[in-house]
């Protein structure tokens, strides 16, 4: 699934919110790690530190490429 990395006023920290809740709009958006922002407090910027938990989550779905070496 593709995802946007958008900041989070709450924490300042960039989070992965699946792409399909950027069409359209929204109150609130949540991110993979389960972090909610209301609309008003999300900045639509890869800005400030990646949210880890995201990173991770993100991470475990990339497809493994290990047979290709």
């Amino acid at each position: 699934m593709p995802y946007v990395w958008w900041q989070s006023e709450y924490d300042l920290q960039c989070h992965a919110f699946p792409r399909d809740q950027a069409d359209g709009d929204r109150s609130f958006y949540e991110a993979v790690c389960e972090h909610s922002v209301p609309d008003e407090r999300v900045s639509r910027a890869q800005a400030g530190m990646l949210c880890t938990t995201c990173l991770i989550k993100v991470g475990t779905e990339l497809p493994d490429l290990s047979w290709r070496a």
